[in-house]
């Protein structure tokens, strides 16, 4: 009996230390207007990458000027868009379609990595997590467009991978993101 009065003890303190972040955005009534999101039954696709590592911040810096617009280039060729997302969201926005109906064609035969990425609000457990369902939707959209499942690899970075580090909506929309790199 005094193991589990002990035991219900030390559950009880470990979820109430283990509250979610406060940090929050200062978002204003017109954020989520920029686009609708679609594509919620793609989340069904399981597996992670077993080999996801949160890397440390080594790519950014405060005036960061190498993602214009809302879509960067990246992966080796430089022809492959980002996918952006919106804040607390994992769904493909609409306006993201057509990079996404592009990159697939990019990539069909070729073996790629997906990796997630999330601005800087909510836990790093959040963040990781929030990047691997990003990267998990790409690949089930890549998947349902003929790309071979076994030829995607995913990785999480959460929010330790951004490309910009302003202070602004505009920053952290860029932030919320999965890159595409080609081996």
């Amino acid at each position: 009996m005094m193991k589990k009065v002990a035991f219900l003890s030390a559950t009880v303190a470990m979820l109430v230390l283990s509250g979610c972040s406060s940090k929050e955005p200062a978002i204003d009534a017109t954020a989520n207007a920029n686009g609708t999101s679609i594509g919620t039954n793609a989340t069904q696709t399981t597996g992670t990458d077993t080999n996801a590592v949160i890397a440390p911040i080594t790519n950014a810096s405060a005036n960061d000027t190498s993602v214009s617009g809302s879509n960067g280039t990246n992966g080796s060729d430089g022809q492959l868009v980002s996918i952006q997302f919106d804040y607390d969201k994992f769904e493909i926005r609409e306006d993201m379609q057509e990079s996404m109906t592009k990159n697939t064609l990019l990539v069909k035969g070729k073996s790629i990595k997906l990796e997630g990425n999330c601005d800087e609000f909510g836990s790093d457990e959040y963040n990781y997590a929030l990047g691997l369902k990003r990267a998990n939707t790409v690949k089930a959209s890549l998947v349902n467009s003929g790309v071979n499942a076994d030829s995607i690899t995913m990785a999480s970075f959460g929010e330790s991978n951004p490309v910009c580090l302003e202070k602004t909506q505009e920053c952290w929309a860029k932030n919320r993101r999965v890159d595409f790199k080609l081996p």
